[in-house]
């Protein structure tokens, strides 16, 4: 902690943008539109990844099964 704590000036409560860092108000989530636009579509590539890798590890796991009662 800082022995200067007691002499800076308090800064203004606020939260940052989590797209790009951009200090912003208590009630928004994203400084622009552009950084909401962003953050949608990450959203929406790591659901679109998770549900790929999830579809692809049941689909080996199913293979597996039926290769496993051939041999």
């Amino acid at each position: 902690m800082s022995k200067y704590r007691g002499d800076a000036p308090s800064l203004p409560k606020h939260k940052h943008c989590s797209v790009c860092g951009n200090p912003i108000d208590l009630s928004k989530d994203y400084c622009s539109d552009k950084c909401r636009v962003a953050a949608k579509k990450t959203q929406r590539a790591r659901t679109r990844n998770f549900v790929i890798i999830t579809g692809a590890v049941f689909a080996f796991y199913i293979a597996f099964l039926l290769l496993q009662g051939r041999f």
